[in-house]
């Protein structure tokens, strides 16, 4: 970062810009401390390029933005276009986060900041907050203490080569997508191809010669744009890709559950103690404290019927008659 009598000059300070944007998108820092970093950032832009600081604010604000804007006109032409296509979804994923955002919770600031962002250039959008900044005079007096302070907060380090067993790799752990972007349609980040499609897959009404001698062209191409870097994969019979230069793609939500049941299954349950139940030596009925047994009077109830039967058949016998 150049500097000059101890301030930086337009190419440091929207450096400085740019780290903030990431911190803040990356959750290092709040929404309202990336405000009050990019006002501190506008004003510092503002001094170096309207250094006697003459001149309406508005033709003010517009250097300052177009500072901005030349710096981004500059960053998207060297983006890769894999890595362009990731930036524009997590654009469109913020619009639509706006967009859905209940317009009671913050007075209706978040449709409107929404239909600004859709409809007006860039040069207004952004000489809004710029103008805002350059207004209040207490941002302006504490613009170059801020700024120090931003400059000298430690800086994200670079990502770490991924782990996954091959030293060979090119790719990093920032080049995998994550589930949204994938089935989106993101490009792969290291080779710039789809994932999706039907490239490499047999198709129905396809012999298996006339397959091979489709693939021929479609396999030479491939190691002409991956000389000697080992084995290739695909998604389902899309494009080819590359193991040392293209990032695997991510697992879909069911792959992950189920591996996580696999990596983590559910504990055995102990079995229930065996519960030991006491009969009635009698009637063989479980015992419990209000058991009573029926058969207890069994015997007594037997000599009655018999008893009785044999009342029965002595009124039933012939009298003998006495002469």
């Amino acid at each position: 970062m150049n500097e000059a009598h101890g301030e930086h000059d337009v190419e440091g300070l929207i450096e400085l810009r740019n780290r903030t944007l990431d911190a803040y998108v990356d959750g290092q820092i709040s929404e309202d401390t990336s405000r009050a970093d990019l006002a501190a950032i506008a004003i510092g832009l503002d001094r170096i390029l309207s250094p006697d600081r003459q001149g309406d604010l508005e033709g003010r604000a517009a250097r300052v933005v177009e500072a901005i804007l030349a710096d981004s006109r500059a960053r998207r032409a060297a983006t890769p276009p894999a890595k362009a296509a990731r930036i524009e979804f997590w654009r469109r994923r913020r619009l639509e986060r706006l967009r859905h955002e209940d317009p009671a919770a913050d007075g209706a600031v978040a449709p409107r900041d929404l239909e600004r962002e859709e409809t007006e250039p860039d040069e207004l959008r952004m000489a809004r907050p710029v103008l805002a900044a350059l207004r209040d005079e207490r941002a302006v007096w504490g613009a170059p203490e801020r700024v120090r302070e931003i400059a000298d907060r430690p800086v994200r380090p670079p990502s770490p080569r991924s782990s996954s067993g091959f030293p060979d790799v090119t790719w990093t752990d920032d080049d995998r997508l994550m589930w949204e972007e994938f089935i989106d349609g993101v490009p792969c980040q290291g080779c710039g191809r789809p994932f999706l499609g039907d490239e490499t897959s047999q198709r129905d009404d396809e012999s298996w010669a006339v397959y091979r001698e489709r693939m021929a062209p479609i396999e030479a191409a491939f190691r002409a744009r991956h000389p000697e870097h080992g084995t290739s994969w695909n998604v389902g019979g899309g494009p080819s890709h590359c193991r040392r230069c293209c990032a695997p793609h991510p697992l879909s939500p069911n792959q992950i559950r189920q591996l996580n049941q696999i990596a983590n299954p559910p504990k055995p349950q102990a079995p229930a103690p065996e519960v030991r139940v006491r009969h009635c030596g009698t009637c063989h009925r479980p015992l419990d404290p209000d058991h009573v047994c029926q058969l207890d009077d069994l015997p007594k109830r037997l000599r009655a019927v018999v008893e009785a039967v044999l009342v029965q058949e002595r009124e039933r016998a012939p009298r003998s008659t006495e002469e």
